[in-house]
């Protein structure tokens, strides 16, 4: 991967995570992150006060250090911050975490060392990975405490990550790899740590999985819909396009096009039934605003991966610094925020028509699903977790962004709450595809309470799919261990892709 500080893309972190390659930089970005670098050295030279650079941090901005303590003012940044709490972040997070820096100091507003950078590279391409701390940071003055932790194994301090996700100390496995430790020059300490690169990775890596659960939801919607002798007219363009919502029209040829060639379709001559309950008619509404709201989380998140977030700038052309509130996380806390109610509330009616298919009265199947209900509770309870699942994604769906709560002194007196939000989103993401297996259980064994008729093709799939390892129940049995199955079949992607083969010409 090829890094100039503004070409990232959401498909190229995707990939990149998926598989990792060796990162190398522009000569563009090199002369950008020298010329900066300059700005610094300029500014040493005359002896001009510059926050972070000769002057404390936060509250302590007025504070002047003598030039002699410069370096160790730097080295000093970074152990206090350190200052993280809880389990440490997976891999792959803090791996795009620490894409996510590199790429911002490319950019040449940060005053930092090309050398420093190259530091960092060297970690990445070894697949030398720090360990992380996933709690202590408020979104502003950026990540400070987790960026104190990815930084400090370059002064050979800190731990890296082990396959286990445990830590283990830093200097040791430099040792073993031949790399010295970088000695911080002034800016630097502050230009790691400084930056929303954490909260902004935590939101990146939702959005993909949520990219994927949109595609699942909208199969299981799909499937369900078939199995409970439900109609697709309310998926139909026409009703769309009197909406005139983007999102919605795109649902709604999604659910459409996925049951094309229903055999459940011939339920419907001389049906009885009007219309369906709204999990199932509204699904084109209400996934319809998901898919709107993954579209507008693209564009944020993009330019926020390929931003400067960094606090004070330099201004190359001018030979300047300057403070700002760039290392502000707001635009992510907000998406994480918005992304999080979105999918509670899909969540929510996933959750609705799993209960359908308890009640024979909405689904026209046995009660429960079981022929020998009263004898067997079936998927009662399996309903009662997704109950409890949705109910929980209602707290969670509660915005991060809306509790500022004031740091260092009232210095930093509004903060974005972005990890927080992102933590929460997290939850409910893992909430939502355990509801999404469950409604999936239940549709696989609708689908054998109810043969008649051919599934749609991309129903079939999935239905053949989950019957390799969950078979149908004719009596009772611990359910848990279907629907994590099923569950882990949504986290892999195998069931997204499997719509997105059966959906690729639709416009």
């Amino acid at each position: 991967m090829i890094l100039d500080g503004n070409n990232l893309s959401i498909d190229g972190i995707s990939q990149e995570l998926d598989q990792p390659s060796q990162l190398t930089i522009t000569e563009d970005a090199s002369r950008l992150v020298n010329r900066s670098r300059q700005v610094v050295d300029h500014i040493l030279e005359k002896g001009h006060i510059v926050y972070g650079v000769n002057t404390g941090f936060g509250r302590l901005a007025n504070q002047r250090i003598s030039p002699d303590k410069l370096k160790q003012l730097q080295l000093n940044l970074l152990r206090s911050h350190a200052a993280g709490t809880g389990d440490f972040l997976p891999e792959r997070t803090v791996r795009l975490i620490l894409l996510l820096k590199i790429n911002s100091l490319l950019r040449g507003y940060s005053g930092i060392r090309l050398q420093t950078i190259e530091s960092l590279i060297r970690l990445y391409n070894k697949g030398l990975i720090p360990a992380v701390r996933e709690r202590g940071s408020v979104g502003a003055s950026g990540d400070l405490a987790p960026l104190a932790d990815l930084a400090l194994p370059l002064i050979g301090e800190g731990m890296f990550l082990t396959r286990d996700r445990s830590g283990t100390p830093a200097k040791p496995v430099l040792d073993d790899h031949k790399i010295e430790p970088i000695e911080l020059k002034e800016k630097e300490g502050l230009s790691l740590i400084n930056g929303t690169q954490v909260s902004t990775a935590m939101a990146i890596e939702s959005l993909i999985e949520i990219k994927d659960l949109f595609l699942s939801i909208s199969a299981t919607g799909a499937f369900t819909t078939e199995v409970m002798l439900g109609t697709d007219t309310a998926f139909r363009e026409e009703v769309q396009i009197a909406r005139n919502q983007v999102g919605q029209s795109y649902a709604g040829r999604v659910l459409y096009h996925l049951m094309k060639n229903s055999g459940y379709r011939e339920a419907h001559i001389d049906c009885e039934r009007v219309q369906d309950f709204y999990s199932i008619r509204c699904m084109p509404q209400v996934h319809g605003s998901l898919y709107d709201l993954i579209n507008y989380a693209e564009q944020i998140l993009l330019r926020e991966a390929n931003s400067t977030t960094d606090n004070p700038v330099t201004l190359i052309e001018e030979d300047k610094i300057i403070s700002g509130g760039n290392f502000h996380a707001a635009p992510i806390a907000h998406i994480m925020d918005f992304l999080a109610i979105a999918m509670a509330d899909v969540a929510a009616m996933s959750e609705r028509r799993i209960a359908a298919f308890q009640d024979s009265a909405q689904s026209s199947l046995p009660m429960f699903l079981m022929q020998e209900a009263g004898l067997n509770s079936g998927f009662m309870i399996a309903h009662v977790t997704a109950a409890a699942l949705a109910s929980e994604n209602k707290g969670l769906a509660h915005p991060a962004s809306v509790d500022s709560i004031p740091t260092s002194a009232n210095q930093e007196d509004h903060v974005s709450m972005a990890p927080a939000a992102g933590h929460q989103l997290r939850q409910i993401l893992g909430n939502f595809r355990n509801i999404n297996a469950i409604e999936l259980l239940c549709a696989v064994q609708a689908r054998d309470l109810n043969p008649r008729y051919g599934l749609a093709r991309n129903s079939e799939a999935i239905y053949q799919l989950i019957r390799e390892r969950v078979p149908y129940l004719e009596s009772d049995g611990p359910l848990s261990v279907y629907i994590d199955h099923i569950s882990q079949l949504l986290k892999s992607g195998k069931i997204a892709q499997i719509v997105k083969q059966n959906i690729q010409d639709l416009s």
